[in-house]
């Protein structure tokens, strides 16, 4: 018996053993609260900690990626070439016509997901490297289409699988809309949104009503006093003291040096005949 066929049979019965004994776990959405769980081209899983019990030095662990339509494909070629399943469909050329259909990108070593260390808070991202050009990438999903996922134990020294998860339930990617198709007029909008923007429309406009009004009736009051000759003149600072002259103790009985030149044409415009200094007054000695 060649080397090949006890490999292909070692692998057999790894399977056999591991159907025999029921194992029931399915890959499923990751539980924490994540946006985009499920986009067009990837999904977000729940990584598989405490999925298999058995101890296995070297052992990683592996996911397979498939139409939810090749399942079946996927399984058949399992057990008929398991040695050679990382192989059996690279990632670049995995959805293209009359290929199978799946890829396998690696999770990690079974040593990193103990049962000890099981937690809702981390994930794995199906799709995370885009479009990648690696035989077993983790590349993108067919855009819009339905998926399934199944984990595999794999010994990496000779490529047995020693065990598998269930398939996961169908998933449906979500599909990107056209641009063109979306209706972005009125009858899009709902019927509150259409409310409140009639509201603020209508409020906008008269607190621009009144802002022309105040406007108007101060523009109108002004032209009326200015037309019966009631518009006020800017006050004089400068040479508005209506004395004639003032001097200091020790100018007395000299000439008035501070006479105020302003003094004559203030007085004939704001002063009377009662309030003009009379002449003849004498000074008051200290």
């Amino acid at each position: 018996m060649s080397t090949n066929a006890v490999i292909r049979l070692m692998s057999l019965l790894s399977i056999w053993m591991w159907t025999g004994q029921g194992q029931m776990f399915q890959p499923e959405l990751s539980p924490s609260d994540l946006q985009g769980k499920i986009t067009s081209n990837t999904v977000t899983l729940k990584q598989p900690y405490c999925v298999f019990n058995k101890t296995c030095d070297g052992c990683v662990i592996w996911l397979v990626a498939a139409l939810s339509s090749e399942n079946r494909t996927f399984d058949s070629q399992l057990t008929t070439s398991a040695p050679d399943v990382l192989n059996k469909s690279p990632y670049p050329k995995a959805f293209e016509p009359l290929l199978w259909d799946f890829f396998v990108t690696k999770v990690g070593p079974l040593a990193d997901f103990p049962c000890s260390q099981s937690s809702n808070n981390v994930y794995f991202r199906v799709g995370a490297e885009g479009k990648c050009s690696g035989a077993n990438c983790n590349g993108i999903l067919p855009v819009g289409s339905n998926v399934s996922f199944k984990y595999l134990l794999i010994n990496a020294n000779n490529q047995i699988v020693l065990n598998a998860s269930d398939w996961s339930e169908s998933i449906h990617l979500k599909t990107n809309q056209n641009p063109q198709s979306i209706n972005d007029g009125l009858s899009a909008r709902s019927a509150a949104m259409i409310v409140i923007t009639s509201i603020l429309s209508v409020a906008a406009a008269l607190l621009l009503l009144m802002f022309f009004i105040m406007l108007c009736v101060a523009y109108c009051g002004r032209s009326k006093d200015i037309s019966q000759g009631q518009a006020t003149s800017p006050m004089k600072v400068m040479n508005s003291i209506r004395i004639p002259h003032y001097d200091t103790h020790s100018l007395r009985g000299k000439a008035h040096p501070y006479d105020n030149p302003g003094y004559v044409s203030e007085g004939k415009n704001y002063s009377t005949s009662e309030t003009l200094p009379k002449s003849g007054i004498q000074t008051q000695k200290l």
